[in-house]
């Protein structure tokens, strides 16, 4: 039997000696080039024919989108030109109460259609819109005609409606592009089928701009021919309604024989469009020939002065602000318009200011003490911890006008290490990079940055003028050291990652490109843009409220005058800006800051309050050309900052100025308030850590200095070594200690060598015993654990205090870094430019 795998070559013998037929190999292949091209053309048309259906549909929602948007007209409010009342609650009875009004005081009066004569109807719309009673808000026809000269670059011929052009001048939105014309058209059909033509023509002959400040045909016919419009005639009403096509060109005060010209083509087309009778026609152009214009006269400057010499506060200024973007971006309306819209359609302003709290943080601030700083300013916030602003001040001399120059809302300043606790340090312990007692290197960085000769230099330099080289976290932020916090920095991955979430996570609006790829911008606040106080203030808030971002707002609510919700702030949604558990470290971290700081540190002792918790950190910049400090208390955050309008050294007593106005203001707030804790989250835990190595000594037996807060997952290892290190110990210097801590005996970073910033010099004082020899000034120097009363405050040697503590130094050295009244930081950022 024959194996089947086996192959018969026979059976191929005859078909492999036939002649092979080449022309069908030919044609085959023909078929095959075509049947391919064919398929990839119907493949290229099927790709194109999806692209346009994408396309279509993406256009379909965007136009629906754009109709679907309220107009943010309301032509009954407009008419009325009504009053609008900013309401504040009264603290004793909970009720809102009318503060302030706000009234328009533009040369605008309103006229009701009947007494607006159809001569003045006629001429406006023979001049700007003749089918406006045949359509439905859009000319089809010169709209087309409009998008066409728009794509070619001529926009000489607009195509709008006198009900677009209503729109226009009410949104005040001027923007050339396809993009607003398609939003006025929606707008237009929209408005139409809301009001009657008589209704959009009556708004439009009392809005639209008539020249010289003219709004509306009323104000018009009182300034060019001083009578009401209802006495003018036809040749009056043409000059009128030729005016608001171009108000500068045809401004009849200013060019009248180009106004004659104007108004005779506006006389034309009215007897063109079978408007006005020959006669009429013939008599309205020989008053044309000669036609006089009166002008401006005197009037009494004294007639509006009825406010008594009222200057509203600092918080309504920033009302004013909010409002005024708020409502633009709502109603998809510019600013101006949105401002008008405020001061004339009856709105009710549900304000969330703090009244007793106002009248007294403007009070405090013109009795800064500026003995040694005679033109400091100051700029402060108090906001609650969701966001809603208590109280304001911008300015530390007496506010004379409305919407003056806001160092709180408006400036944009250099934060010094006040940013510390915003990005860098959050940010590292949120990604498990770090954690409460985390050794932190506090050594330079290689190519830090360009200096003025170009170039690349380490950095940053330390107020304190050295580096400790290892330290705790904890203690990192309590001597403010720059390099540490330039390090967390690296340890994220590089500047872009903190610049990302100060932008998106955290509310900054004013930082510049440049500070996403500066190591200086984000971590010691040497920025090339800025952040205001209102910020700073709204980045606070995180730490006492479990970790969330919320927008800063002067209302709770906005209502029309028909008492409809337009506004409303009361339910706003958060970001989250870091977890709860990095937000409660960042607050114990703070509070281990304010607990243990000396002023021989930074001046953060002048901003703690009797009896309450309260975490804060201080910030300075080059050359002490502003000053900071930014805390929280379980009730309200309060941002403040200190400085010059034109730049320049603060001294040592102005720089405690913030610190001290935060304890005053904060201090009040809290008059006859419960007392409460920050809500922590429960997921922390409570550990007493080795101060030499930031390991963990203990969850059970927890007391004394060294206590932090951990999470599960970022905790670290226990130790067996229990040192009494710094526990209640009074002794003058630690030479009996374990020379395994950090900042033992043979410590160079002169932290329990004494406690002023550089232990008496960068090489050591007195004869180089940088850690374990005696006392060199400093509240609570001669033991980083031993308490304020460890050392003599006014005791010295050779080397003296760079930092200054209130007193200290020593006898031949002087005080390097003190003054009147303490050191600080000294220019903890000591490198941004001023």
């Amino acid at each position: 039997m024959r194996n089947k795998r086996e192959t018969d070559i026979s059976q191929y013998t005859e078909k492999n000696n036939e002649p092979m037929d080449y022309t069908e190999e030919t044609e085959s292949g023909g078929k095959r080039f075509f049947k391919g091209f064919g398929r990839m053309i119907v493949t290229l048309l099927s790709v194109v024919l999806v692209a346009m259906i994408i396309s279509g549909i993406s256009l379909f929602v965007y136009i629906f989108t754009i109709a679907s948007e309220p107009t943010g007209i309301d032509l009954k409010a407009k008419s009325m030109n009504q009053t609008s009342f900013i309401m504040v609650e009264n603290k004793e009875s909970g009720e809102f109460e009318e503060y302030q009004q706000l009234y328009n005081t533009e040369n605008r009066i309103w006229v009701d259609n009947n007494n607006i004569p159809e001569s003045m109807k006629e001429a406006i719309v023979a001049i700007e819109d003749k089918r406006f009673y045949d359509h439905s808000g859009v000319d089809w026809t010169r709209t087309a005609s409009a998008v066409i000269n728009l794509m070619t670059g001529n926009d000489s011929y607009g195509g709008s409606t006198l009900t677009q052009q209503l729109i226009k001048n009410i949104t005040d939105d001027n923007e050339v592009s396809i993009t607003r014309k398609l939003r006025e058209i929606c707008k237009a059909l929209n408005l139409e089928k809301e009001y009657t033509k008589d209704q959009i023509l009556e708004a439009y002959l009392n809005v639209v701009n008539f020249g010289n400040n003219c709004q509306g045909v009323e104000a018009a016919a009182q300034l060019y021919f001083d009578k009401s419009i209802t006495d003018c005639s036809i040749a009056e009403c043409a000059a009128i309604a030729g005016i608001t096509q171009n108000p500068s060109l045809w401004n009849p005060l200013v060019y009248p024989e180009n106004n004659k010209k104007r108004r005779e083509i506006v006389i034309e087309e009215m007897h063109d469009q079978g408007k006005i009778s020959d006669s009429e026609y013939e008599e309205a152009m020989k008053e044309s020939v000669d036609m006089k214009f009166v002008g401006f006269q005197n009037v009494d400057d004294d007639e509006d002065e009825d406010d008594n010499g009222y200057v509203q506060n600092w918080y309504i200024d920033e009302l004013y602000y909010d409002l005024q973007s708020d409502l633009a971006e709502f109603y998809g309306i510019s600013e101006s318009a949105a401002s008008d819209k405020l001061f004339t359609e009856g709105l009710k302003i549900y304000c969330a200011m703090d009244l007793d709290m106002q009248n007294y943080i403007e009070e405090q601030a013109l009795k800064i003490d500026k003995t040694y700083d005679t033109n400091l300013q100051i700029g402060s916030t108090l906001m609650d911890l969701d966001g809603r602003i208590i109280a304001t001040v911008g300015s530390s001399e007496k506010k004379v006008q409305a919407l003056q120059w806001d160092r709180a809302r408006t400036s944009v300043l250099q934060p010094g290490s006040s940013i510390k606790p915003v990005i860098a340090y959050p940010l590292c312990i949120d990604k498990k990079l770090l954690y409460f007692s985390s050794v932190i290197q506090d050594e330079p960085i290689e190519n830090y940055k360009y200096n003025e000769s170009g170039v690349l230099v380490s950095g940053p330099e330390n107020a304190y003028r050295y580096y400790k080289g290892n330290m705790l976290l904890s203690d990192a932020i309590m001597w403010s050291s720059n390099a540490t916090a330039a390090q967390a920095i690296q340890l994220l991955g590089g500047p872009d990652v903190a610049y990302e979430q100060a932008v998106t996570k955290m509310g900054f609006q004013n930082l510049s490109e440049e500070d996403q790829n500066y190591i200086g911008a984000l971590s010691i606040g040497g920025m090339n843009g800025g952040v205001t106080v209102r910020e700073m203030a709204a980045a606070y808030t995180y730490m006492g409220n479990g970790g969330l971002y919320y927008k800063p707002y002067t209302y709770y609510y906005v209502t029309d005058s028909e008492d409809n919700i337009i506004l409303d702030n009361r339910s706003q949604v958060p970001k989250k800006a870091y977890s709860a558990e990095t937000a409660g470290i960042m607050n114990r971290l703070l509070h281990y800051n304010m607990v243990n700081t000396t002023l021989s540190m930074t001046n953060a002792s002048y901003a703690k309050i009797d009896g309450w918790d309260i975490i804060g950190k201080t910030g300075t910049t080059d050359e002490d050309k502003d000053s900071w400090f930014c805390g929280a208390s379980p009730y309200a955050v309060m941002a403040t900052w200190c400085g010059f309008d034109t730049p320049d050294s603060i001294s040592s007593n102005g720089k405690t100025v913030s610190s001290k106005f935060f304890s005053n203001i904060m201090g009040k707030y809290l008059e006859n308030k419960e007392q409460k804790d920050y809500k922590l989250s429960p997921n922390l835990i409570e550990a007493q850590f080795n101060p030499s190595n930031g390991l963990i000594v203990s969850t059970d037996y927890i007391s004394g200095k060294y206590i932090g807060y951990y999470t599960e997952d970022n905790l670290p290892t226990f130790t067996n070594y229990v040192s009494n290190y710094g526990e209640g110990d009074n002794s003058d210097n630690d030479s009996d200690t374990d020379t395994d801590w950090y900042d033992g005996s043979n410590g160079d970073n002169g932290e329990s060598g004494g406690g002023s910033e550089n232990s008496g010099g960068e090489e050591g004082s007195n004869g180089g015993n940088n850690g374990a020899g005696g006392n060199h000034g400093g509240e609570s120097s001669g033991n980083e654990g031993g308490g304020e009363s460890s050392g003599n405050e006014n005791s010295g040697s050779q080397g003296g205090n760079e930092g200054g503590g209130e007193n200290s130094g020593g006898n031949e050295g002087g005080n390097e870094g003190g003054g009147e009244a303490g050191g600080g930081e000294g220019g903890d950022a000591a490198e941004p430019a001023a």
